[in-house]
């Protein structure tokens, strides 16, 4: 159930050190990565972010995200079959009250693949949130390593993150289906999300990327458990990442479970290390899976 909620926001107020989002450090011989989660669309209240992060910022070897949204900016957008023509009558009378709900024309949702009415609607609710794809932590770090004129080295273009999203099954109707089907659920489900990014909150954050894997398709190996062992591979070539200290952003979920980054950095000899206190978030995330009837 959380494979929509989690992979569109993919995801996450506190700024004292006893609450803050996790950062981590994997270390081998002379290499080493400062990790963060980011969240894609953040709010002020999300910063400052961690000094375990920012203060050694400035002399890092070079910043590596998912993709350089500030430069990568030539790029296609996938065409596809309508959503009107892929949904059946209840799932388009769902889709209309929902584009009512979030502020958003049906006729322009209608009229989108379904990837890209999935991606606009997670949009639309994130904003309602009060977030703000500008005050998103990855782009923060950009913005930062451009001023520095620190090195930026991406994992993916953006048309490969465009391509992989169009590819997943009649034009992303899967992401659709499942945005509709779990609208109501989204609404408890995200606030606890953030809370638990913003706390530095690993057992919560672990609990929700190993529910979303227990019956993981392919959605969900697409999008986390590929791109995973993808990014480990770059991170651990010696032809690319030689010796330095190198800062890690890319979201949040990524970095837990048994196929998450940390697990994958491990098993090529890594050694991790919390730089960050957790604290438990103002949620109970089980509590939540089990009144939906989903652990």
């Amino acid at each position: 159930m959380l494979k929509v909620i989690t992979i569109l926001i993919s995801l996450f107020y506190c700024t004292y050190t006893a609450a803050e989002p996790t950062v981590w450090q994997a270390k081998k011989g002379q290499l080493t990565f400062v990790l963060m989660g980011s969240v894609h669309m953040g709010k002020p209240d999300f910063y400052p972010l961690p000094s375990s992060i920012l203060d050694p910022f400035p002399h890092t070897t070079g910043l590596v995200v998912e993709a350089d949204l500030n430069k990568d900016t030539q790029f296609e957008i996938p065409q596809g079959a309508t959503t009107k023509s892929l949904l059946n009558k209840q799932e388009l009378r769902r889709l209309t009250e929902i584009a009512k709900e979030i502020g958003v024309p049906e006729i322009a949702l209608y009229n989108m693949p379904p990837w890209q009415a999935a991606l606009a609607i997670q949009q639309a609710q994130s904003e309602q949130f009060e977030l703000d794809a500008t005050l998103g932590v990855d782009l923060h770090f950009l913005s930062l390593a451009q001023k520095k004129d620190i090195p930026i080295i991406a994992f993916e273009t953006v048309q490969e993150q465009l391509d992989m999203i169009a590819s997943m099954g009649k034009d992303g109707l899967p992401l659709l289906a499942d945005t509709l089907n779990y609208w109501e659920d989204s609404k408890a489900l995200l606030p606890c999300m953030f809370s638990a990014w913003e706390s530095g909150d690993r057992q919560t954050m672990t609990a929700i990327v190993d529910d979303m894997m227990q019956e993981a398709g392919v959605l969900e190996h697409v999008i986390f458990t590929d791109r995973n062992e993808n990014w480990v591979q770059q991170l651990s070539n010696t032809g690319r990442f030689t010796d330095g200290t190198y800062t890690v952003v890319v979201g949040a979920l990524h970095f837990y479970g048994e196929e998450g980054l940390l697990a994958l950095l491990e098993s090529k000899g890594f050694t991790i290390e919390p730089l960050t206190e957790s604290r438990k978030a103002d949620c109970d995330i089980s509590a939540l899976l089990s009144r939906e009837g989903v652990s």
